[in-house]
């Protein structure tokens, strides 16, 4: 399936780091959850790229600590992103979700990015001012 999401660039930096150490420190998202004490099923909707759910600060401090990773550098992008929100097109890999994990011990990809193209001030007071329901979400394709 081929989307097209609207999202802060910074926040899908966030949440794909988030993923990789959650992965790497071998939690599920529901262990995760409960670790940090949400709902169930709360970071598989942060995950999911179809869900408008993002973080929060406090959340992202909470998430640090049951990961106990020792900075939170390890969870923001490595460098300063360069655009506000943008149009994000990605290709979603169907996973086994009980095999995280490569044969290598690396993150298994869930998705490719395909493009990543920022909105002009007018695009986003646009779609700011929209009462359309969903969106933030486009299906370009179902293959």
């Amino acid at each position: 399936m081929v989307i097209e999401i609207i999202i802060s660039e910074f926040d899908f930096r966030v949440i794909r780091k988030l993923r990789e150490k959650r992965i790497l420190a071998d939690l599920t998202q529901e262990e995760l959850s409960a670790k940090v004490g949400v709902s169930e099923g709360f970071f598989g909707n942060v995950e999911n790229p179809k869900q408008p759910q993002k973080l929060n600060m406090r959340m992202l401090a909470r998430v640090a600590k049951a990961l106990k990773i020792k900075s939170y550098s390890e969870l923001l992008p490595e460098n300063i992103v360069s655009n506000d929100l943008v149009k994000i097109r990605l290709k979603l890999i169907k996973t086994n979700k009980r095999k995280e994990k490569d044969d290598n011990g690396n993150p298994v990809k869930n998705m490719e990015i395909i493009s990543i193209k920022p909105m002009s001030e007018k695009e986003i007071s646009e779609y700011i001012g929209s009462k359309e329901k969903n969106k933030f979400l486009r299906v370009i394709s179902e293959e």
